[in-house]
């Protein structure tokens, strides 16, 4: 287990975890205890949609969004905000929104978008029809991850054990917030201290989709790279929560520096 930086008097800024498609609050269980024993305290909300009495064919990115400005609005002080996969876009537009709120972005295999694109624009054309596919034969328009798809390309490093656990605990995804265009039209991508955890064993994309495809979208982002398939949180969630508090000591130096963005030589 890392440790974070006590050099400073401050406590450690708390972190918002943002789970990603076919995903609830639920998943950050395991890393929110290794935060906890680190001293660091996290909130893990469910966005709308995923299980919590939503309507999901009703959803939206906005729905998306405010739930998570509700849960930043509520807190005491800045946070550092944290997306997993499809979470890296909604953490985006929050802090677009709420910049003076955030201490800062950690992005952990996670979809960095540009002003009008949609998360379907990073996806390869075969997910894009499974997804269609999917979500035309479901009454409401929700996708469930395919069994096959979670063992080869998800939890790929997982034993059976732990392929059962993450099934019981996935969730149908909402369709329609994919396919939507998102407005980014004031976010600058260096103005808030940013880091990017990459994933080595990540199959859930082609080689190279995630790191260094989205991670070079940020500016002169920290990037940390640990073993671990794209569900590293249920996975490597010992290995997922020391990168989160190096991405924490890496966010409070660019703070305590006086600076917006971490220096370039972090990458």
């Amino acid at each position: 287990m890392a440790y974070i930086d006590t050099s400073a008097a401050t406590e450690p800024a708390p972190m918002v975890l943002v789970h990603g498609s076919w995903h609830d609050g639920r998943c950050w269980s395991a890393v929110q205890a290794q935060l906890d024993a680190a001293g660091v305290g996290s909130v893990a909300p469910t966005l709308p949609g995923h299980g919590n009495g939503s309507d999901p064919r009703r959803v939206t990115h906005d729905d998306y969004v405010s739930c998570v400005i509700e849960q930043l609005d509520r807190m005491s002080t800045a946070a550092v905000l944290v997306g997993h996969s499809f979470g890296g876009s909604v953490i985006s537009r929050v802090a677009e929104l709420r910049p003076e709120r955030c201490h800062g972005l950690v992005y952990y295999s996670a979809f960095v978008p540009r002003d009008g694109e949609r998360v379907a624009d990073s996806l390869p054309a075969e997910l894009l029809d499974f997804l269609e596919h999917s979500a035309s034969a479901s009454p409401d328009r929700t996708v469930a991850l395919p069994e096959a798809l979670l063992r080869d390309a998800f939890a790929n490093t997982a034993d059976a054990e732990t392929l059962k656990r993450i099934a019981a605990q996935l969730v149908p995804e909402p369709h329609a917030p994919i396919f939507e265009k998102l407005s980014l039209q004031t976010f600058a991508v260096g103005r808030i201290p940013a880091a990017y955890i990459a994933c080595r064993d990540d199959l859930a994309l082609p080689p190279g989709a995630f790191h260094p495809g989205q991670s070079s979208r940020l500016v002169d982002a920290r990037v940390i790279q640990i073993e671990g398939d794209h569900e590293s949180l249920f996975t490597a969630s010992e290995r997922l929560a020391d990168a989160l508090l190096d991405a924490l000591n890496a966010l409070d130096v660019a703070r305590r520096a006086g600076m917006g963005r971490a220096p370039a030589s972090w990458r």
